[in-house]
């Protein structure tokens, strides 16, 4: 039959490993928020490259409409010029005269119009091959995080895998009434069951124990719960006595 002592040095090992093992389904738990925020820096990256191009686009479109339209004005400019000769009287030859410089003028604009979108597209253009440059970044170093990531989820599962079988071994040598006793201590309180006393203090809730209860804990010969927190307590020193001196 196990000691007492034992006892309470197979639950302080349980304890470990159930902390150890919350440690790394809180890691696990943190992963798909980080998968998620590298996908997001590259969803970023390719919106900027897509509204860019949609610029390039939209500027080149607007540039072949104005052309279309200035060639077909001016071609009707030049039908109203050859209508010139054929005018008898002044005052439709006046008239028509006024219709051809509204419409020069009018074809002087768009021709500046056009300028303008040919100079900005190459800016434009530019951006567009910063935004790629960028965008090719991003999802090369997307792919070295994702895997950085995958390579840490895998580790951290072996290690659970590995948590969760000597759990399976530990809680074998665990009388059932105290392992009962320990999950349900440890369900209210936060996944922490079993406490060290150091001195007089319970190192769970960090307060003083009654002195009487101190000394039960350093004969070890009974299972106590802290009256302030009812977790499990030991006496560090008498359940891991220090080595002694050498010889």
């Amino acid at each position: 039959m196990s000691s007492l002592r034992e006892k309470l040095k197979t639950l302080e090992e349980l304890q470990q490993i159930d902390l150890d093992s919350n440690e790394v389904r809180a890691e696990l738990e943190t992963l798909p928020a980080k998968r998620a925020e590298i996908d997001q820096r590259v969803a970023e990256a390719r919106r900027a490259y897509d509204e860019e191009k949609a610029r390039v686009e939209g500027n080149e479109r607007e540039r072949r409409q104005l052309e279309s339209l200035l060639a077909m004005e001016r071609d009707k400019v030049k039908k109203w010029e050859g209508r010139l000769g054929e005018i008898r009287t002044p005052r439709e030859y006046a008239a028509l005269s006024r219709e051809i410089d509204i419409a020069k003028k009018t074809n002087d604009g768009q021709s500046e119009q056009i300028k303008a979108l040919v100079a900005s597209a190459g800016e434009l253009q530019k951006t567009l091959e910063a935004r790629a440059d960028a965008l090719a970044e991003r999802e090369e170093a997307n792919e070295a995080e994702l895997k950085a990531l995958e390579e840490r989820q895998a580790a951290a599962q072996q290690r659970l895998a590995e948590l969760e079988a000597r759990r399976a071994e530990a809680v074998k040598s665990v009388d059932p009434g105290l392992l009962s006793k320990y999950e349900n201590i440890k369900r209210r309180r936060a996944g922490v069951a079993v406490a060290q006393v150091i001195g007089m203090t319970c190192d769970g809730c960090h307060r003083h124990i009654p002195p009487q209860l101190a000394i039960t804990l350093q004969r070890a010969n009974s299972i106590e719960t802290c009256p302030n927190c009812h977790r499990i307590i030991y006496a560090a020193e008498a359940v891991n006595p220090p080595a002694p001196p050498p010889a």
